[in-house]
């Protein structure tokens, strides 16, 4: 809760984007050391201290990403027209998520052992490389300024592809 607050303070000098890839980013660290310390755990006490810094870490950058973020996303993706609709399909897709990863965890553990926490770590690096390469910072910009954005990707940056796109609508 602390960490979420803190993202709500950081998010406006920071950026969005910043924040959820620097947050997924931190999450795959996190499992990476998760997976590393569960290997090690007959190596002494001191990997049980690691694994606690390293689950305490992923509920830190979680919070400060994404925990935190997709809210302000949903609210700056889209218009007052689908904002609701938009945010309760998040909602939605967020708790199935927390749920799944719930449920299972432990039959994973059972299945994969010490090795769980790789396919999380699959799953973060990937879904940072979308998110790199698909979200463009949303932070001090308007509805139509951040449309533009995906309308330029989507179309190029030559004025041809807006003309084409003007007709079209």
């Amino acid at each position: 809760v602390v960490m979420t607050v803190v993202s709500m303070v950081v998010v406006e000098r920071a950026g969005r984007r910043t924040l959820l890839l620097a947050g997924l980013g931190g999450m795959a660290v996190c499992t990476v050391t998760l997976t590393a310390t569960l290997a090690l755990t007959h190596h002494g006490q001191w990997v049980s201290y690691l694994s606690v810094l390293g689950l305490i870490g992923f509920v830190v950058t979680f919070a400060v990403g994404p925990g935190s973020i997709p809210w302000f996303l949903v609210t700056e993706l889209f218009g007052q027209s689908a904002r609701s609709i938009a945010t309760s399909i998040a909602v939605g897709v967020n708790w199935t998520a927390n749920f799944v990863v719930g449920l299972a965890f432990l039959p994973l553990m059972e299945f994969v052992g010490q090795y769980t926490f790789v396919m999380f770590t699959v799953i973060l690096v990937l879904f940072w490389l979308y998110i790199y390469k698909k979200l463009p910072e949303t932070k001090s910009k308007t509805i139509e300024e951040i449309s533009n954005m995906f309308r330029v990707r989507a179309y190029g940056d030559d004025e041809v592809a807006m003309t084409k796109l003007r007709t079209k609508t």
